[in-house]
C-alpha cells in the first residue's frame, strides 16, 4: 500500500543540517584510558577502568567495553603495545575481552600471534574465553595459527597447536590451509604435527585445495625437507595441480629450483611429460625462464623429453628463441641433445631462426647465423624464408629493432626466396608515400650539410691578410698543410651534398622506382659530405689551437676516433641493400654487434612496443 509522504515542517537550511547528521560518527574511547592502555601504566588502567563503570552506572561487564576508531578495545591495544601487566589483569578479571573483535575482525590473540610474542600469546590462550579465541576467524579467513605461520612466527605456532590439539584444518579465503602456510614457511616439525593430527581432516578438504596445495607451497619456498615429508606421508598430493593445470614439476621449473626438479622427476618422472592448460610441458617452462639448467636435469632422467612439443608445435629451442633470453638461448645451443633441433619445424612452418625473427630478438638471430647447423634458407607453410619475414617488417616501419634485425640475416648472408608468392606479397614496390619520405628527409639533411660548409667557406681559421702587399686578400694560413686539407674537405662536402640534393629532387619528379635507385645513389655520397665535413670541424678547430701542441694533438686524435666510428657505423646503411657486396657485409658485422651491444638492452621494449 502506497502511503504519501508527508510535507516537511522543517525550513530548507533545517533539512540540510539534519542531512548533515547522517553522515555518522566514529567511536571514541575514553583518552585516560586509551593512553594507561598504551603507555602500560596499570594503576591509571585500574583508575580509569574504574570512573568508566561509575559514569555509566552499571556493572562492569557490561559497559566497560569501551571501542576506539577502528573498534579496538582495551586488550586490542594493551597487546598491540606489549603491555604484559595491563593484558594479564584483563584476562584474569575480564576474560571475556579475549573474544571481541576489531574492524578487521582481529581478537587480540591475532594480534600477538602476527607479532610473534609467545608470552602475551601464551596470556590470551590460558585465559577462559580460549575456546571461542581459537578458532575465530577474521575478515580474510585467518585464525591466530593462520596469522602465526603466514608471518613465520613458529614459536608461537607451537604453542597454538599445542594448547588445540583438535585443531581444524581449515583455509583462508585465499585458499591456503595451515599446513600450506607451514610447508611454505619450511616448518618441518609443524608439518609433521599437521599431517599427523586426527582431527585435522587433511584428506577430507584435500579437494578444495586444488590451486594451494602445500605440495606447490614447499617448492616455491624452496623446501626439500617439506616435500620429502610430504612425499612419505601423502603421495597423492604430488597429483594435484595448481593455477594453470601446472603439476609441482611445473611450478619447480618456473622458478628454477633444481634440486626440487632433481626430487620430482627420480620419485614421479610421469609429470614431466604432462602439459598444464596452455599446453606446456615442465621442460617448456624451464625454456621460456632461461633456466638452462632445469632443462638439463630434465634431459638427464627423460632424454625423450626434447621431442615434447607444444599445443602450436613449438620445441624448446622455438619457446626460448620466443622468450628473448639471449644467454639462455646459446646455452641451449651448446646442449648435444638439442643440436639437431636447430632446424625443426612448428605447425606454421617456422624454424626457431623464423621464430626469433617474427618476435624481433636480433641478439638471437645473430647467434642462430654464426651457428653452422642453421640452414638459412628453409622456409616455412607460406614459403617465406626468415630473411623474407625481416624485409617485410623494413618496408612496413624500420624501426630499431627492426633493421638490427635485418642486418643480423644480412650479413650472414641470407636471402630471399624465389617463390612467386613472394614476388608478389613480400617485395612488392614500396608505396610512393613511404619514398617519398625518406627522400624527404635526406634532401633535408643534404641541405643543411650544403648550407653549413658554404658557411664555413667564407668563415675561414685565422681570417686574412690585412697589407698592402700582393697577398692582401689571401688567408692569413694558406700554406700550412691543416689548412688546405679544411679548404678541400669542405669544397667536397659542399659540392657532394649538392650533388645528393639535385639527384633527390629529380627523384621528387618521377615515381618510386626512380626513387629508390636515386635513394641508392644518394645515400653513399651523403655519408662522403658528412666525412668531409667532420674533416673540415677537425682541420678548422686544429688551426685554432695550434699554438696548444698537445691541445692540438688532443684535438687531432679524438677527431680520428670519432671519424672511424662515423665511417664503422654509416658503411652499412650504404652497402648492406645490395647482394653484390660481400666483403662488405662481412666488414659490417663489426659495426652491428657495435650497435647491438650499445643499445640491445632497449630492444626487447621497442619489440614490444
Amino acid at each position: 500500500m502506497f502511503v504519501p509522504k508527508k510535507p516537511s515542517l522543517l525550513g530548507k537550511e533545517e533539512e540540510e543540517e539534519e542531512e548533515e547528521e547522517s553522515y555518522g560518527t566514529a567511536e571514541s574511547m575514553d583518552p585516560q584510558l586509551y593512553r594507561a592502555a598504551t603507555e602500560g601504566d596499570i594503576i591509571e588502567f585500574i583508575k580509569a577502568m574504574e570512573r568508566v563503570v561509575e559514569d555509566r552506572h552499571h556493572s562492569p561487564p557490561a559497559t566497560c567495553v569501551q571501542l576506539g576508531p577502528q573498534n579496538n578495545t582495551v586488550l586490542h591495544i594493551a597487546t598491540s603495545f606489549h603491555n604484559y601487566e595491563i593484558v594479564k589483569l584483563i584476562c584474569k578479571d575480564l576474560p571475556f575481552f579475549a573474544a571481541e573483535k576489531n574492524a578487521r575482525g582481529d581478537t587480540p590473540l591475532h594480534i600477538a600471534a602476527r607479532d610473534g610474542d609467545s608470552l602475551l600469546v601464551s596470556l590470551l590462550v590460558d585465559s577462559d574465553f580460549r575456546e571461542h579465541c581459537l578458532g575465530e576467524k577474521n575478515k580474510v579467513g585467518n585464525t591466530a595459527l593462520h596469522e602465526a605461520l603466514h608471518h613465520h612466527q613458529e614459536e608461537v605456532a607451537r604453542i597454538l597447536i599445542n594448547r588445540n590439539r583438535n585443531l581444524s584444518y581449515t583455509v583462508n579465503k585465499e585458499g591456503k590451509s595451515l599446513l600450506y602456510l607451514a610447508a611454505e614457511a619450511g616448518y618441518v616439525g609443524i608439518v609433521k604435527l599437521l599431517m599427523e593430527n586426527p582431527i585435522g581432516n587433511y584428506t577430507c578438504v584435500k579437494r578444495k585445495l586444488k590451486n594451494k596445495s602445500p605440495v606447490h607451497a614447499a617448492i616455491l619456498g624452496k623446501n626439500i625437507d617439506v616435500l620429502r615429508i610430504l612425499w612419505e606421508t601423502d603421495q597423492s598430493s604430488f597429483q594435484l595441480k595448481g593455477d594453470q593445470g601446472r603439476n609441482p614439476l611445473h611450478f619447480a621449473a618456473d622458478i628454477g629450483y633444481v634440486e626440487g626438479v632433481n626430487f620430482l622427476i627420480q620419485n614421479f618422472c610421469a609429470s614431466a611429460y604432462q602439459r598444464d592448460k596452455h599446453g606446456f610441458f615442465p621442460i617448456h617452462i624451464a625454456s621460456s625462464k632461461g633456466h638452462t639448467d632445469i632443462v638439463q636435469e630434465i634431459l638427464s632422467h627423460c632424454p625423450d623429453s626434447r621431442d615434447l612439443l607444444s599445443l602450436q608445435g613449438h620445441n624448446v629451442l622455438h619457446i626460448t628463441a620466443k622468450s628473448g633470453n639471449t644467454k639462455a638461448f646459446s646455452k641451449m645451443l651448446k646442449i648435444p641433445e638439442l643440436e639437431k633441433l636447430v632446424n625443426e619445424k612448428d605447425e606454421d612452418g617456422n624454424t626457431p631462426l623464423h621464430v626469433a625473427t617474427i618476435h624481433l630478438h636480433p641478439k638471437i638471430v645473430s647467434t642462430l647465423t654464426r651457428d653452422a647447423k642453421v640452414i638459412l634458407k628453409l622456409q616455412n607453410n607460406e614459403g617465406l624464408t626468415a630473411f623474407d619475414i625481416a624485409e617485410c617488417y623494413m618496408e612496413k616501419e624500420a624501426s630499431f629493432v627492426k633493421r638490427l634485425t635485418w642486418m643480423a640475416l644480412k650479413i650472414a648472408g641470407a636471402t630471399r626466396s624465389k617463390g612467386p608468392k613472394i614476388r608478389n606479397s613480400v617485395h612488392e614496390q614500396p608505396k610512393m608515400e613511404n619514398c617519398r619520405d625518406k627522400v624527404n628527409f635526406l634532401l633535408v639533411v643534404a641541405m643543411l650539410v650544403a648550407t653549413l660548409t658554404f658557411a664555413a667557406g667564407f668563415t675561414i681559421p685565422g681570417g686574412y691578410n690585412n697589407n698592402s702587399n700582393p697577398d692582401q686578400s689571401n688567408a692569413t694560413m694558406l700554406k700550412k698543410v691543416k689548412f688546405q686539407i679544411y679548404v678541400i674537405s669542405n669544397t667536397a662536402a659542399m659540392y657532394s651534398s649538392i650533388i645528393v640534393a639535385v639527384t633527390l629532387l629529380w627523384a621528387e619528379l618521377g615515381d618510386s622506382s626512380s626513387m629508390r635507385v636515386a635513394l641508392k645513389f644518394a645515400i653513399p655520397l651523403l655519408g662522403i659530405a658528412l666525412l668531409m665535413m667532420s674533416m673540415t670541424f677537425m682541420a678548422g678547430v686544429y688551426l685554432i689551437v695550434s699554438t696548444l701542441s698537445w691541445l692540438a694533438h688532443v684535438i687531432q686524435f679524438m677527431s680520428f676516433i670519432f671519424f672511424f666510428t662515423l665511417v664503422l657505423l654509416y658503411v652499412p646503411l650504404c652497402f648492406l641493400g645490395s647482394p653484390n657486396y660481400h666483403i662488405f657485409h662481412r666488414f659490417s658485422y663489426y659495426p652491428f654487434r657495435l650497435m647491438l651491444y650499445a643499445f640491445g638492452n632497449c630492444t626487447s621494449d621497442d619489440a614490444e612496443a
